[in-house]
This record gives structure tokens, sequence and C-alpha cells, in this order.
């Protein structure tokens, strides 16, 4: 064995061992999951519960987050719902006071929450610079834009910085190996080159959330905060923005077929609850991954090859 391999092997500590329970252990700690109460922050919330994880969940509407919370379980966990209202300061700094009554540190924060809002369909029209002008132009509305920045990726930055101190406090109140980190939920549809049909809007503002991402990573890396910060590309996950009818996800051939052609997933099918918990957990405890885009998506890059 080489000199750099022995190094290696003896970089596990003594009475660690490489098994998959100390490797992605979570329990006891504190996150935040914004947008918890529906979709993937749903889905979210419930890995970290489900693992001894007490996670806050935040969104607008009450009644889905009443739905979704839970009080302690056998293995520690729970889920506790705070209605707040992500798109603007005051609601963030309300959500971060009311945590910070009950908690000292936060040791993952997830900024879930986002919005899809209508937009121009470029295939509908005449296929021409004139009809493409007409549609793109005339029924397209900037407040749309705005909203869409304002929620996708502007409340990704507020949110972060409104949590620094306790993310940071982790590793000094809190006492882990490491300072909290941060996963930033994209999409895609923030990496796809094309529009989808004229969603410009949307895959602009996730792509603005990668770019984000990144931003925040190096800052805080700079500054040796040790607080790292990586971004998920979510893809073909059922969700109150995709919308995939069940009678089309019978795992049928010719539903695998459909997903093959239709969505361009190698796969054939979409993404599950699985899927994405592995995903998350494994950014949330590797503590050598910052800065980066992890697209979780059943193979979008071979769309040229199906």
């Amino acid at each position: 064995m080489s000199t750099s391999a022995q190094a290696l092997a003896k970089s596990v500590k003594s009475g660690e061992t490489l098994r998959v329970e100390n490797l992605f252990e979570v329990k006891g700690r504190v996150a935040l999951v914004t947008g918890g109460g529906t979709g993937l922050g749903l889905i979210t919330a419930n890995a970290l519960a489900d693992n001894g994880v007490r996670v806050y969940i935040t969104g607008r509407r009450p009644e889905p987050l009443k739905a979704a919370a839970r009080s302690k379980g056998e293995n520690g966990g729970e889920i506790i719902p705070i209605v707040g209202d992500a798109s603007d300061r005051e609601g963030i700094r309300k959500v971060r006071d009311e945590i910070s009554k009950k908690e000292k540190f936060l040791d993952i924060l997830i900024n879930n929450h986002g919005v899809s809002l209508p937009h121009a369909d470029i295939n509908a029209c005449e296929q021409t610079p004139e009809g493409l002008s007409e549609e793109m132009f005339e029924n397209e509305d900037f407040p749309v834009w705005e909203q869409m920045y304002r929620i996708n990726t502007a409340s990704y930055h507020f949110t972060t910085f409104a949590f620094l101190p306790l993310l940071a406090a982790a590793k000094s109140v809190g006492c882990r190996s490491e300072p909290g980190n941060i996963i930033n939920i994209s999409s895609m549809s923030g990496i796809t080159v094309t529009s989808q049909r004229g969603q410009f809007n949307y895959n602009a503002s996730k792509a603005a959330t990668l770019s984000l991402t990144k931003m925040q990573a190096t800052e805080f890396a700079r500054r040796n905060f040790g607080i790292r910060v990586n971004c998920v590309a979510p893809g073909y996950f059922p969700s109150g923005m995709t919308v995939i009818e069940p009678e089309n996800n019978t795992g049928s051939d010719a539903h695998f077929q459909e997903f093959r052609t239709k969505w361009a997933i190698p796969f054939g099918r979409p993404g599950n609850a699985v899927d994405y918990a592995q995903c998350i957990i494994s950014l949330a405890t590797n503590q050598y991954i910052t800065g980066s885009e992890t697209v979780i998506d059943g193979g979008w890059l071979l769309e040229s090859a199906f």
C-alpha cells in the first residue's frame, strides 16, 4: 500500500467506521426547511425527522403546515410548523426570531420554497420573429418576473444571511464537528438551455439560484466560516409544480416509453421520495462538499440520445 493510501486509511478516526449509520448520522440535529409543508419540502422534512432531526418547516398557508406537523417520535425527530412569508424581510425576521427563542444553533438550512407563475407559450404562436415578438412581449409582465426572482432567488439570499449566526453557532455552541450547512433548491430548469415552451421567467430565476449558491459558498469559504452551501436541481418529481398524472405513472411499458420520449428520462420514471431523501441527507452530512450543484434527474443530460 502506498504512503498516500496508508494516510487515507488512517484518516478514519479511532472508534469510527465507514458503516452507513455513521456516514449519514443526523440524529439530534436541528433543521429548517422553508416551504416544508408540501411537495419536495415535505419529503425533506419527513426524511430528516425520520432520522431523528428536529425540523422546523415554514410556509404561508397554515393548513398544510399543520397537516405536516409531527410530535417527537421514537427516533427523537419531530416537525414543528411556523407560518411565515419568505418573500419579504419582515416575514423572514419573524421566523428567525421565533426559532431563536427555542434554539441556540441551526445545523441545516434548506431553502426550498419557490413559485412557478404563468408564462407566455413560445410554441403557441406563429413561428416568425413577428409572431414570437407579439407572444413574448405582449403576453408577459414585468411584475411576474419580479415576483419570480423575489421568491425563487432573492428570498434565498435574505434567508441565508438572516440565519448565518445560528448556522455558525452549530459548531461553537452545538459542539458539532462543523458549523451548519445550507442547501438551496433550484431546478433542472435552471440548467437546461431550452425555455420549456417559453418558461423564461422560472428558468432564469432558477439559474440565478445556482449562481447565488456558488457565490455564497465562495464568500463563506473566503472568510473561513466553514459553512457549506450546495444546490440541488431536481428534475421530474411529482409535486405542485410538476404534475404527473397517476394514470401515466403505472410502471407499464407504455408508461416507461412515455417518460423516455415525452420527458426524456432514460430510466422511464419520475423521481420518488427515496431518490430525493438520499440526495439531501448525503449533502447535509458530507463535510467536504461546498459550492456544488447536484442534478437529481433520471438522465436529462442524455436527452439527445433518446
